[in-house]
């Protein structure tokens, strides 16, 4: 029964558009003019078969929008009476389950969008929190190394720290000629006045390393020096085992310099700075 009813509705809505097309197609009004010139006859004929042209083309126009019209309602009702068929005669019940999945599929919409949101957030705040991170254990590094430094001591690497040195040539006279010397700055000062009788063969080096690890380590640095020419001129390897850590450690040696002049530059590193496997913890 209810299949004829909307056979019915639907041939009626066609019967009605059929007639619309019909009715505007016979409105239009073609004037019939008989100018004497054939010219002017076939240039009105065509003005005149423009206008219903135009005038055909408004009504189709028209008539297919309204046919479009009546196929969405036509779609709805069908979908209307498919849904009445599969949730029963209560048109409320269909409205209200209609309305329940809207909400939810809404619902889902929101909480993936804060799903995401919170997702972004917190990417964020993890990538805020490392930056943090790395910059207070950078700003850490550097005022450890400054703390070091306004002790008197730099770093040479792995950690290990050595003080400023002090280098000493013995004079023919009796009297010692000191020189300080930088590592870092490759500069030194020569603290008593020059002489002609300084004994620049032989030359004492004094300073303290200082382990900064955490771990008790034995540790071998190496110190040379160079002449202007760049000339290794001397050098002397200082060792100490069992290195705490944070405790300087003093240390001076007597090198044979193969020089008769004071060195030009010198150099500083490490040479190994490994866990310590025993012994006296000094140089």
């Amino acid at each position: 029964m209810t299949l004829r009813i909307v056979t019915a509705l639907l041939a009626a809505l066609l019967a009605s558009a059929s007639l619309a097309q019909h009715e505007a197609v016979a409105e239009t009004e073609i004037p019939t003019t008989a100018p004497l010139d054939p010219i002017d006859m076939l240039l009105q004929e065509i003005e005149d078969l423009q206008a219903t042209v135009d005038a055909l083309r408004a009504a189709l126009a028209e008539s297919s929008l309204e046919a479009a019209g009546w196929r969405r309602e036509l779609d709805e009702l069908r979908q209307f009476i498919q849904d009445r068929h599969e949730l029963g005669r209560d048109f409320e019940q269909y409205k209200a389950i209609k309305a329940t999945a809207q909400r939810d599929a809404q619902s889902r919409r929101l909480q993936e969008a804060r799903e995401q949101r919170d997702v972004r957030q917190a990417e964020r705040t993890s990538r805020q929190r490392e930056f943090m991170e790395r910059r207070a254990e950078r700003e850490a590094e550097l005022q450890r190394v400054q703390n070091f430094r306004d002790a008197g001591f730099s770093p040479v690497g792995f950690d290990v720290f050595l003080s400023n040195t002090a280098f000493n040539y013995q004079t023919y006279d009796g009297i010692n000629a000191r020189f300080d010397w930088n590592p870092l700055t490759g500069r030194f000062l020569r603290v008593y006045p020059f002489s002609n009788r300084i004994d620049f063969s032989s030359m004492t080096v004094s300073g303290s390393i200082m382990n900064t690890a955490d771990e008790i380590r034995d540790i071998g640095i190496a110190v040379t020096f160079f002449d202007e020419a760049g000339s290794q001129v001397g050098g002397e390897i200082v060792q100490v085992n069992n290195a705490r850590p944070q405790v300087p450690y003093p240390f001076t040696a007597t090198i044979v310099m193969a020089l008769d002049r004071p060195f030009t530059s010198a150099s500083t590193y490490v040479l190994y700075a490994d866990p310590a496997t025993g012994g006296l913890g000094a140089p």
